[in-house]
């Protein structure tokens, strides 16, 4: 039996494409079937996905440009799947090994999971976002809009797919295709969340790599596809989230302070000073005129 399906949407990252297949292909201890969704894809993409599609575990799904971002095109090729499990890869990011398996244990448990929240800055380097789906006051941020992120990484159960009202569909033109569905994904009553806390894939935003060549692009994706597969990779990547945990900690503790300060030094105006005497004096007026009123 299948363990997962891993939905890959792609348009125009034919270069970039196959690497995320193979990431996809190479999980560990794991049943996959992969779901590419080509959304007005080039002969480039065919071209680059001839080496896969003979494997029975991939299905491209070659379509003609969909609304938007094709997201009623992922719908659609969910529904020739029955796997228990779905997983999120985007074209130009990449899962690690064990990345179903360890979202199959976080959903033994919950509805919706996901690895440790990190990206690979165009540097090379680690950034680390906090964010917690198992934490509510987390998804209540989500759900107004005040923290975002990416779809990779994201696991949930196929039931809780089919319990929402509405799956896959496209987004309104001021909401980010990603953050729509994840939001329809934490919103049903009771919704159980789940966060790794170990790193499971490596995201590769394309907004910090707008100045980047579709070789380059693809040349990084070479370098940590190679590194993935390094005896030590593992720990070298544990070690430098921790120093992005740590750095993120400081950028937190920084924000705090200078708030504080903003803070002190709006207490120390005479503006502050004279809406805090205000305030206080309208109770004692208050109270004064119901003991007048009661007289």
């Amino acid at each position: 039996m299948t363990d997962a399906a891993i939905l890959i949407p792609t348009h125009d990252h034919a270069a970039l494409l196959p690497y995320a297949v193979q990431s996809a292909l190479a999980q560990e201890d794991a049943d996959v079937e992969v779901l590419v969704v080509g959304d007005g894809v080039g002969d480039d993409t065919r071209v680059a996905l001839e080496p896969f599609v003979t494997d029975p575990r991939v299905r491209f799904f070659d379509r003609e440009k969909g609304e938007r971002h094709g997201e009623q095109l992922r719908h659609e090729a969910l529904q020739e799947s029955t796997a228990p499990l779905v997983a999120y890869l985007s074209d130009d990011d990449l899962l690690l090994p064990d990345h179903v398996v360890r979202m199959r244990r976080l959903l033994a448990g919950a509805d919706v999971a996901r690895g440790l929240p990190v990206h690979v800055t165009a540097s090379g380097e680690l950034e680390y976002h906090p964010f917690d789906l198992a934490v509510p006051e987390f998804r209540a941020l989500l759900a107004r809009g005040l923290v975002g992120g990416a779809l990779t990484g994201i696991s949930h159960t196929r039931a809780l797919y089919d319990r929402l009202p509405d799956g896959w569909s496209p987004a309104p033109a001021d909401v980010p295709t990603d953050i729509h569905m994840l939001r329809k994904l934490i919103a049903p009553p009771g919704i159980r969340g789940a966060t790794d806390d170990r790193v499971t894939a490596l995201i590769f935003p394309s907004p910090l790599r707008a100045q980047m060549t579709a070789d380059e692009r693809a040349a990084e994706l070479a370098h940590w596809w190679r590194r993935m597969h390094e005896l030590r990779f593992r720990t070298e990547l544990d070690d430098a989230v921790g120093v992005a945990a740590a750095r993120a900690a400081r950028r937190q503790r920084l924000k705090v302070a200078a708030l504080q300060g903003e803070l002190a030094r709006i207490q120390a105006s005479r503006w502050w000073r004279a809406r805090r005497a205000v305030a206080e004096v309208r109770p004692v007026r208050a109270l004064r005129a119901r003991r007048h009123g009661g007289r």
